[in-house]
């Protein structure tokens, strides 16, 4: 019995370390205060001559692309897979709190999305054009929405955020 409590309060300790550990890390990420609109986006997006940019990943620029317009496709028609409802409804949530708060998402990014198919290796300039045309049938989509495959139910400003937030991560990486 008394090594269960050990065991107990030694485990209890070493998680509050690393949740005091993690906030005090992310609170010192400063706020994104740039607008973080879907319009300002794609007025940024229109700007770019797709020709002149390379990527530090082992994707090419047109696959990022790509992925970052499968991402958007699938909050209108589904994701293929879904993590558990207990995640989606806990760490999900968190971490799509976390990110809307601090206005700028951190995450793997050679990673397909669960379940989808690996991107197709196309060309930068199909990329943006497939990237801006889930972007406009995104906003005109009026019905309802899918539940996000890792953040659970997001409504119509939520993940419209949430994609500006993933293209902008992605963005990190091309130059």
């Amino acid at each position: 019995m008394v090594m269960k409590r050990r065991l107990f309060i030694a485990s209890s300790l070493s998680l509050g370390f690393l949740g005091v550990s993690g906030l005090t890390a992310w609170n010192l990420i400063p706020r994104n205060n740039e607008d973080l609109s879907i319009a300002t986006l794609l007025k940024e997006l229109r700007s770019i001559d797709t020709s002149a940019l390379s990527i530090e990943s082992s994707w090419t620029v047109g696959q990022s692309l790509a992925h970052m317009a499968q991402s958007i496709e699938y909050s209108i028609t589904g994701y293929p897979v879904h993590k558990s409802e207990m995640f989606k409804s806990t760490v999900g949530r968190a971490a799509f709190t976390a990110f809307s708060s601090k206005g700028q998402m951190k995450h793997n990014l050679k990673e397909d999305i669960p379940g989808a198919p690996s991107v197709a290796n196309i060309n930068a300039e199909d990329g943006m054009t497939r990237l801006l045309t889930a972007f406009e049938t995104f906003q005109s989509h009026q019905g309802e929405l899918a539940e996000h495959f890792a953040y659970g139910p997001l409504g119509h400003e939520e993940y419209a955020l949430a994609h500006v937030l993933h293209v902008k991560d992605h963005f990190t990486q091309l130059v």
